[in-house]
């Protein structure tokens, strides 16, 4: 059989894709045509969710296994095969692309037909993929912060201070009675 899905964004209104799979495949499958059409990076963390009529989460399908214990309500993409899971029109996904910033795709079965499919075949392509990952790369500013708040407290003795001498300071605690303190 094969499922024909419609993706949505919330953040490009003129954002649609249409996506037709083979039901034999999995959503590790539909993952990588998903990110091929849209030209994102497929190592970033993403997960399929199957939600309700209201685009309430139900069971998550993730790109790894990070779980301690197994879930009933937790798979892995490459384990769960899309047949087990989209099966009739109007059945929802959310597809979470950018985990850390919670943007997600919405995602319905629009038809499905009998036939067979070797590959994803991405039928409509109409406006631009949101960006992928919309944090930036902080740790710099964050680094340069830190240590400018850290010097103006010690009122810029920090680029005067000699690290030989912290050394000096440990020798000369005695972490032991630190310890019987406690």
């Amino acid at each position: 059989m094969i499922i024909y899905l419609r993706l949505l964004s919330s953040e490009v209104e003129s954002f649609v894709k249409e996506i037709a799979i083979d039901d034999s495949l999995t959503f590790a499958d539909l993952h990588q045509s998903i990110q091929e059409v849209l030209n994102y990076d497929a190592t970033q963390m993403a997960s399929f969710f199957t939600t309700d009529s209201d685009w309430n989460k139900e069971m998550e399908i993730t790109l790894f296994d990070m779980a301690d214990t197994e879930s009933p309500l937790l798979k892995v993409m490459q384990d769960t095969l899309l047949s087990d899971y989209l099966f009739e029109e109007g059945q929802r996904l959310l597809y979470v692309f950018d985990f850390f910033s919670e943007r997600a795709f919405f995602m319905e079965v629009i038809q499905i037909a009998k036939g067979k499919l070797e590959k994803a075949n991405c039928y409509r392509n109409e406006g631009e993929a949101p960006q992928q990952i919309m944090i930036g790369d902080l740790t710099g500013d964050i680094k340069k912060a830190s240590l400018d708040q850290f010097d103006d407290e010690f009122d810029g003795s920090l680029d005067s201070m000699k690290f030989d001498e912290l050394e000096d300071l440990d020798r000369d605690i005695n972490f032991d009675d630190l310890a019987d303190q406690y």
